[in-house]
């Protein structure tokens, strides 16, 4: 993975937990390892279904993803449905485990292409879960 960046957090000036010390990416964050990297995945879908009123799958999902030059948000949104059994209009709850451990590793798995190491998404959710 990348940058040990599960979803490819953009560069925002957002000071995360658990970065590099060295950015040398001017585009997404570094982390130190995997492990912060799933933090700040699930401290930022708790920023954006609690501050930005993100509260579903689907504004999530296409308010988060990059316009032209990314992938298409219907068929992302669509493959994060058929991967997480969730549908768009699913209710998010941040502080269940059960909800956010799945869709943040079917994001990454999308994202990175590789099927996330549970370990580290657990110890991550641990830490975020304080």
């Amino acid at each position: 993975m990348k940058n040990n960046n599960p979803l490819n957090l953009r560069r925002t000036g957002w000071i995360w937990q658990g970065l590099s010390p060295r950015q040398t990416d001017p585009e997404a964050y570094q982390f130190r390892n995997p492990v912060y990297g799933y933090r700040a995945a699930f401290v930022f879908i708790r920023m954006k279904v609690w501050r930005g009123r993100k509260n579903t799958l689907h504004r999530l999902l296409t308010e988060w993803m990059p316009g032209a030059d990314g992938p298409d948000r219907q068929l992302y949104t669509a493959r994060v449905c058929a991967l997480t059994g969730m549908v768009p209009k699913q209710i998010l709850d941040p502080l269940d485990a059960n909800q956010m451990i799945p869709l943040v590793c079917t994001i990454s798995r999308i994202e990175n292409n590789e099927r996330p190491n549970m370990f580290d998404v657990v110890a991550a959710w641990r830490i975020y879960m304080g």
